[in-house]
């Protein structure tokens, strides 16, 4: 079942609000990542 936060919205809206969770997640594991090769790329 969803989480109370999703039966709020219908339709159109509902798609709007995963497209921008989904995109969340994705630039905060994009962000670490960048960071894990900057780091990486100081000790060479």
């Amino acid at each position: 079942m969803l989480p109370p936060s999703f039966h709020i919205t219908m339709g159109q809206q509902l798609n709007k609000h995963i497209k921008r969770k989904r995109r969340a997640a994705y630039l905060k594991r994009r962000k670490v990542r960048l960071k894990a090769a900057a780091a990486a790329a100081k000790k060479k």
